[in-house]
Formats: C-alpha cells, structure tokens, sequence
C-alpha cells in the first residue's frame, strides 16, 4: 500500500463523515485514494467535516484502496461531473502513477480539474542514528566512500518516498540500493533496526521517531525552515537544490462547471481558515494552503512536471499495480 504517513499502516473503520457536494441538498462523495490509515485518510477527514460544515450537507469519505491510489483516481475520473464525486489526491495518483506506469487507466491532466489544493508537507532524510554522518554533506560523502553499497528503504516503487531520495541522489550524484516495503511503519523500522541506512519520509512521522532517538534527522525538503522543527536544516540551506513537498489536492471530474468548482473552492478555503480544520491538518503534520481554483491547476501542472521528470530521469517503471 502507498500509505503516505501511516504509523501503523493498519486499516481503520469507515470514516463516518465527510461532505463535497453542491448547494443541492444532497450528499456528495469524496474518493479517498489511499489505504485507511495514512495521513490522506485524517486529511480527508478533518477537510470534509469543515467542508460538510461550510456547505451545510453531509460528506461521506469513501476509502477506495489499492492499485498504488489508481482505483480511487480512475473511479473519480469516470464519475458523473456534477461536484458530488471528488477526489483527495496527492503526487501519487496525480503526479507519479503517469509516468511510472506501462498502462494507465485515466490521465490526471485530462480527466481532472482543480478544486483546490488542502496543504503541503516536507519530506525529511533520516538515517539510521549509528551512522557516522551529522548533516547531508558528511553523509554524501559516506555515500561516495561505498558507492552501492549503502541503502534506502521506501514504502513501494513509484512512491513519493523513493522519488524524493531519487531527487536527492541525483543532485548529491550518489548511488544508493532502493529497498521496498510494504507501508511506511515497516520501513522505519528498517532503519531504526539498521537493515537500512537511510529513507524519507514526511517530517510528521519523522518528528517522534527522532525524538525516541530511533532516528536521526539530517535535514528537509522544504523551501525554508518549519516552525514546527526549527532545528531541522533544508537541504538547500546544506547545498543540496532538492525542494520537493508532499501536497493534498481535491480534484473534480474534467467536464465539471466552472461555477460549481469556484463554490466547492470558496468553502474550501473557508474551511481551511476555521481552527478546527487548520488546527486538525496541522496537528497531522500539513500545512493549511487555501488558494483559488487557478493556483491549484497550475500546481497540479507544474508538479506532474516535476516529480515525472525525476522518476524518468530515475528509471523508475512498473508494469502493471499489485
């Protein structure tokens, strides 16, 4: 499972409620397209209770797992383009799945529309604490000294997690042993138990792993540093050109009217300004990003441009989903 950010990525109960819908009176769907559990699955959550709340109509969170998120984005692709049926996405269904895969079903740039973007994450590189490296330059330099020797783990091929260290290895012109596992719980662990040197991973799951001294945080893919982790460098700050963050978007079917995204867009960003929604997002490691329906398209584009140019430059293809 592409799970993002689960601790555990162990399956939760339904989620009871999540509202998307147009002023019609009638509920509205939101296609989830992860695994219960991860970090998509309370984005989701805590968004369509603001949602529901500022539309005043139920939302009801659909969990459609599998397929490496392409199940929930193709059923949202192919659903009637009235505003009822949107989808939570981030760089997986949206950005990563097209260019990774032989033979997919939907295209994220013809078959969806902006609704709006939620928020953003960092990714932070962690490593194993025993390692002999305080920061980026003395761990690429560790790197160097045993080229493909050393590992990262991931939670699957295709996944944000190995893109981002792909970006990383590319810049730092290193060479590193991609490990797979199945969920981001077990390849944390990996490092914690020294199977694995190295990973990234969103700083939210970083953050307590650190803390337990399991862990030791070298550094994030954010533009600037996080009022949330202070002490933690970004790799440019350490000469390292990689600014790539994780993003939660809500997509519609193409062909939906312009003025049923611009009234889903405004209670969204209506939501996203309320302290429960913020407070709920942040707490779960997103930054809250309200913005207009144009600013969303645009990121939807420049960052399909984005992580497809690093996974083709990675060589990374998949033939068909498990």
């Amino acid at each position: 499972s592409a799970n993002a950010t689960a601790a555990t990525p162990t399956c939760l109960p339904q989620a009871p409620t999540i509202g998307t819908a147009t002023a019609t009176g009638v509920s509205g769907e939101v296609s989830l397209t992860f695994t219960a559990g991860g970090n998509v699955d309370n984005s989701a959550r805590t968004v369509g209770q603001g949602l529901s709340e500022q539309l005043g109509q139920a939302v009801v969170v659909e969990n459609k797992p599998g397929a490496n998120t392409m199940i929930g984005a193709e059923y949202v692709a192919r659903a009637t383009p009235d505003g009822y049926t949107l989808l939570l996405g981030g760089p997986e269904s949206i950005a990563i799945n097209p260019h990774v895969y032989k033979k997919l079903n939907y295209d994220p740039l013809k078959d969806f529309t902006a609704v709006g973007l939620v928020g953003t994450f960092p990714f932070a590189l962690v490593i194993n604490p025993k390692l002999p490296a305080k920061n980026l330059k003395e761990f690429v330099a560790l790197a160097k000294s045993s080229p493909g020797k050393m590992n990262y783990s991931s939670w699957g091929v295709g996944s944000t997690s190995q893109i981002t260290f792909e970006k990383f290895n590319q810049v730092a012109g290193i060479e590193m042993v991609h490990i797979p596992f199945q969920g981001a719980a077990p390849a944390i662990t990996a490092i914690a138990a020294d199977e694995v040197q190295a990973m990234m991973v969103p700083l939210s799951v970083a953050l307590p792993q650190a803390a337990g001294g399991k862990v030791r945080i070298l550094g994030i893919t954010a533009g600037q540093r996080l009022n949330s982790a202070p002490d933690v460098p970004t790799f440019q700050e350490q000469g390292f050109a990689v600014t790539m963050n994780g993003w939660h978007l809500i997509v519609a079917p193409k062909k939906t009217n312009a003025s049923i995204l611009q009234k889903l867009n405004q209670n969204l960003n209506k939501a996203l300004e309320t302290s429960a929604t913020r407070e709920g997002l942040i707490k779960i490691g997103i930054e809250p990003a309200p913005g207009s329906v144009a600013q969303a398209n645009k990121l939807m584009q420049s960052e399909y441009e984005r992580w497809g140019k690093v996974s083709k430059d990675a060589g990374i293809a998949i033939e068909k989903a498990e």
